[in-house]
């Protein structure tokens, strides 16, 4: 059985963020993206980045419901919802969050987790990321556009 997707938690928008594809001016670099649902339905947004020798992973989702995020509960939410995996043996496990107005004016938690530096490695395991399009087909797979040719074979079929 299909369902259709009604969110009762708003979709995260990034979809005034341009992708980078080189080092801007503060040595950033855009990697990938990821889409989805956690448990409880509320949408996420996932972003892979890049600054001096550090990969980050930013997860974007609604901060309805979830008031306040303190940092083990940070660390164990993204470990329970499959997010992330910690390296047990790493020293640190870098985690934080806070919260974020998005591109539609949603209030979001933004969780920053350290993926490694030029020598280590703190996370085992994350979430698919998808790299960024190099030919202007979107990066989401929530599309905020809507699709002209569906919305114009519904109108007549009216």
């Amino acid at each position: 059985m299909a369902i259709v997707l009604q969110p009762k938690f708003p979709i995260p928008d990034r979809s005034k963020q341009a992708a980078r594809s080189t080092k801007d001016e503060d040595g950033v670099v855009d990697i990938g993206w990821c889409d989805g649902a956690l448990s409880d339905g509320r949408a996420f947004r996932a972003e892979m980045w890049a600054q001096d020798q550090i990969s980050m992973l930013t997860i974007f989702f609604s901060t309805i419901g979830i008031i306040e995020f303190h940092q083990d509960a940070i660390r164990q939410f993204v470990q329970n919802e499959g997010l992330v995996s910690f390296a047990d043996n790493a020293d640190q496990k870098y985690c934080s969050a806070m919260k974020f107005t998005d591109d539609a004016g949603n209030q979001l938690w933004s969780v920053n987790v350290v993926v490694g530096d030029e020598d280590n490695t703190y996370i085992t395991n994350s979430i698919s990321i998808f790299p960024y399009s190099k030919i202007g087909e979107p990066n989401t797979m929530f599309q905020p556009v809507p699709i002209s040719a569906a919305h114009a074979a519904n109108a007549t079929d009216a």
